[in-house]
């Protein structure tokens, strides 16, 4: 770090250049906030932070590499692209950001943990035990499956904002992963993904590509033309950070999308077999009935008994 660098304080500074802060989602419910920043620096700017004494602090990078400095030594670690970290019970940390740089993050405070219901404040400390549980729960591993409940926790909209459960649901799945991808680090350390942040930014627009285009003809071939990368690294990238392969990840997605049109559609299930981009009806029952035990004319029985 240069010595000679001008440093600001943050909490005037992200305001100036937070997106659209007064639009900036802010859900408070029972003590749970969800807040996303999205900024740009000019100079470089430092932010200490705190969790509550009863609660935590989840802080999950969506863009340019953070850097975070300990507390108790004084240590620098990167909380890069995709990855996470954690405070709670009054842990302390201070982030660095660097000059003439893009930041997109989100931080869910927790001011008290029994809001949680399933979390205990004697459990995170007893059951997860490290040399730097005293600084923050961090393993340096991107997920980008988390990310995805990330961002729906982010875009909620007004109504959504006014269900306490909706809320509580997507905080716990946040919260317990966190805890779960720690708890196997302290087991035995995890090879961090061998993929620069570029890398893991692409392989997260490939999988919001599918998102949006699930009916499409789509194969590994277009998807490397798309986003510049090898077949080799592609998988990779889908398997460590997804636990899917990409040919994988696509069956499954159009199959949850097919579910979903025989809850909310009059749809047959011939229309639904090309609406979610298959052309063979006899391959969709056989890949429908492995996932949901049950053919997809036996689905659309089941739902339309139930809605009755």
């Amino acid at each position: 770090m240069n010595p000679s660098a001008q440093v600001l304080e943050t909490d005037t500074i992200l305001i100036n250049n937070s997106k659209n802060l007064d639009e900036t989602t802010h859900l408070a419910k029972e003590s749970i906030e969800i807040s996303e920043l999205e900024f740009q620096t000019v100079l470089l700017q430092h932010k200490r932070i705190k969790s509550n004494q009863n609660g935590l602090l989840f802080i999950f990078n969506l863009k340019d590499d953070i850097t975070c400095r300990t507390a108790s030594n004084n240590q620098d670690f990167c909380l890069g692209s995709f990855q996470s970290m954690m405070l709670t019970q009054g842990q302390e940390i201070s982030l660095v950001f660097p000059r003439e740089r893009n930041y997109h993050f989100c931080i869910i405070t927790v001011d008290r943990l029994e809001t949680l219901g399933n979390f205990k404040a004697d459990s995170l400390q007893t059951n997860f035990k490290s040399k730097n549980v005293h600084d923050c729960w961090y393993t340096g591993i991107p997920n980008i499956k988390l990310s995805n409940f990330i961002y729906d926790l982010m875009n909620l909209d007004r109504t959504f904002s006014d269900n306490l459960h909706l809320l509580l649901g997507y905080t716990n799945i946040v919260i317990g992963s966190k805890l779960e991808e720690y708890n196997q680090f302290i087991k035995g350390p995890q090879k961090l993904v061998d993929l620069r942040t570029d890398e893991i930014n692409r392989i997260h627009d490939c999988i919001h590509y599918i998102q949006e285009n699930y009916a499409q003809p789509l194969d590994v071939d277009m998807l490397c033309l798309k986003s510049s990368l090898s077949a080799n690294k592609l998988q990779m990238g889908f398997k460590e950070l997804y636990g899917h392969t990409v040919t994988s990840f696509i069956k499954n997605y159009r199959l949850e999308k097919a579910e979903e049109f025989i809850r909310t559609t009059e749809m047959n299930v011939s229309q639904i077999v090309y609406s979610v981009g298959l052309t063979s009806r006899s391959y969709f029952s056989k890949i429908f009935r492995e996932k949901y035990q049950l053919s997809p004319n036996e689905y659309l029985r089941k739902m339309k008994f139930v809605v009755a």
